[in-house]
Order: structure tokens, then sequence, then C-alpha cells
């Protein structure tokens, strides 16, 4: 699999193994950039930059599921919102229930890619990935 289908390349579908490689390369170079390179608005903004290839990456996991990636927009909303209130500093005492919940609803969401049965058979997002 190549590294648009992965991560650029919402259209289609990313079976199980291929999901474990790419969500453990995304979130070892987000820890490496939260803990090791963090500088200022610099390093969140690329954290930031992060989000995409992860929404990609589960949305093709998703649709190798069956699901559709619409169902990605309930962690989307609580991960902007929380990106929104921390760089503009509005609400701080909403912000952290924020990432909280921003924070179980990705884990949930991954969880689920790790664990969800994959469609053997081609479904409406194309044919299953070849072995």
């Amino acid at each position: 699999m190549t590294f648009e289908a992965l991560f650029v390349n919402p259209m289609g579908r990313t079976g199980r193994n291929p999901y474990v490689g790419g969500l453990a390369v995304l979130l070892a170079t987000a820890a490496f950039y939260h803990f090791l390179v963090h500088a200022g608005r610099n390093g969140e903004w690329v954290l930031v930059t992060l989000l995409y290839p992860g929404f990609v990456l589960l949305a093709r996991r998703l649709h190798d599921m069956g699901q559709a990636a619409w169902l990605l927009a309930a962690p989307l909303v609580l991960i902007a919102a929380s990106v929104w209130m921390h760089m503009s500093g509005q609400q701080p005492q909403l912000y952290g229930p924020m990432c909280v919940a921003a924070v179980v609803v990705s884990v949930g969401f991954m969880i689920w890619g790790l664990v969800g049965k994959s469609q053997a058979e081609a479904n409406k997002f194309g044919e299953p990935e070849a072995a």
C-alpha cells in the first residue's frame, strides 16, 4: 500500500494490517513532536496538521468495515473545539473536559478500527485490498 493511499486519498479501503502500521507511524510522529520537538505554536500546528492523515487513515478503515466516514464528524468536532479553545484562550474552564472528551472519542474510534471486522466482499467503497 502506498503513502498516498494510506494518508492522502480518503476514497477506497484500508485493511486492518496496513491500518495498524499507518496508525503506529502517525502515533509515533505525534509523540515525537509532542515530547521532543514541541516548540511553541509551530509544534502545535504540526500536530494539528497530522489530523488530516489520521482522518484519511480512519476513513479508509471505516470504509473497509462498510461504514461511512461521516461518523468521524463526532471526534473531529470535539478536536476542532479543543484546538480552538487552546489556540484562542477562550473558555479555559471547558478546555480540560473538552480535551478529555476528544481523546476518549478519538481513541474509541481508533480501537474500533483495530478490532472491527473487514468486509471480505466488495462494498460501496470498492474492492477489498489484495493480500
